[in-house]
């Protein structure tokens, strides 16, 4: 049986907005896809022909605000981030500045209305978010999980917590399932006990204008 949840930091916020959290800077963008996101002054030239090759105005807007919440949060950590070149893991998809850009760390989320970035100099980052709405089968998900999750909000809670584990490591979530479709390792952060002696701190969630569930990691990047 699930434990009690503990209420979550509830933060309410005027977006776009700036979290500063220790080393961690956290931009969070708001979006839609019917508004229009003025995208000339930070996208750079390769970005621009990648948003060039999205049709979908949902993943066009998706895009802008990604690389929205990026451009701030490499302004709040002294970066002008609009001519620098991104590239992206050919395995897990996550995207990183190419070796001659390489200022600082950053992990970039959307769900529908809002993008995230968390981003550090000498940390890897990674996030997750998902809005409280989001339509969801918790037997489904207690299934993966491979324990009981008694209700859509502590779902969307371990999901989000998940995923930014996953990608701060740069994996893929499929390699973290097994053959019958649940998690193969359900706590395979916890059993790192090199990465748990390097994090900044617990792994933190908050709720974002009770509209949003937003979760975050950061440790130390060795050799940083």
């Amino acid at each position: 049986m699930s434990t009690e949840i503990e209420p979550l930091p509830s933060l309410s916020l005027r977006l776009p907005a700036i979290l500063r959290l220790g080393a961690v800077v956290i931009a969070l963008e708001e979006w839609s896809s019917t508004k229009n996101h003025s995208c000339g002054s930070f996208l750079g030239e390769d970005d621009k022909d990648r948003l060039s090759r999205l049709r979908s105005p949902l993943s066009r807007a998706e895009f802008v605000a990604g690389r929205a919440a990026l451009h701030r949060a490499g302004r709040a950590l002294g970066h002008n981030v609009s001519a620098m070149r991104i590239a992206y893991d050919p395995d897990s998809g996550k995207p990183y500045f190419d070796a001659l850009d390489a200022c600082f760390h950053f992990s970039i989320t959307h769900t529908i209305g809002l993008a995230g970035c968390v981003a550090a100099r000498n940390y890897l980052v990674g996030c997750d978010c998902e809005r409280w709405d989001r339509a969801i089968d918790i037997d489904e998900f207690s299934f993966f999980f491979g324990r009981t999750l008694l209700t859509k909000r502590e779902c969307l809670i371990e999901w989000t917590k998940l995923e930014s584990s996953i990608k701060i490591r740069g994996q893929k979530l499929s390699e973290k399932v097994d053959s019958m479709g649940k998690m193969a390792a359900p706590t395979f952060i916890q059993t790192d006990a090199i990465d748990m002696d390097i994090l900044i701190h617990p792994q933190l969630t908050f709720d974002i204008n009770r509209k949003f569930v937003f979760s975050y990691l950061a440790k130390f990047a060795s050799g940083a």
